[in-house]
């Protein structure tokens, strides 16, 4: 008896537990909020970054090394246009690119896409800390949240700051 009822109020617990984690509703809330976001994701044979609209979609042979600079980065208005790269050499110029293109941002957005797992040597927790560093460096009293993505979906959201 005691462990059928050790059993059930762990399965309750789990569930509170489980159900404590933001819902879809409030991950696209969370999403919303984000003036700029950086996308990290697996993209064979990739060494560019791509900067369209309010996000910067950041393939993750470029973070394999540790480092975030140099940063090549290729603004586009679509994605299959061909544009100029800017290579970014410190946090100073990262800054500054990103202002020139959406001035006075405070909501920051990090999305892992489940694919950046494929690339070998990628390190998501580096890559999410390094991104973090710059934004709460860069720009003093912002606020960043982590998004997990699944197949073009927000999955899970975490609030860094």
């Amino acid at each position: 008896m005691k462990r059928i009822i050790f059993a059930l109020f762990a399965l309750v617990l789990t569930s509170v537990m489980v159900a404590c984690g933001p819902s879809s509703l409030e991950i696209k809330e969370m999403s919303s909020d984000c003036e700029f976001n950086v996308e990290i994701r697996y993209v064979p044979n990739d060494s560019i970054a791509i900067f369209m609209g309010n996000a910067l979609y950041v393939a993750t042979s470029q973070l394999v090394s540790g480092n975030l600079y140099p940063l090549s980065i290729s603004t586009r208005s679509d994605i299959d246009s061909r544009a100029p790269t800017d290579v970014v050499n410190s946090d100073e110029e990262f800054a500054a690119y990103i202002n020139r293109r959406v001035p006075g941002i405070t909501h920051f957005g990090i999305i892992v896409d489940e694919n950046s797992g494929n690339e070998i040597g990628f390190e998501k927790t580096a890559a999410i800390q390094m991104f973090q560093n710059f934004f709460d460096k860069s720009y003093p009293g912002s606020k960043t949240v982590y998004f997990e993505s699944k197949n073009g979906e927000l999955v899970n959201a975490k609030k860094l700051n």
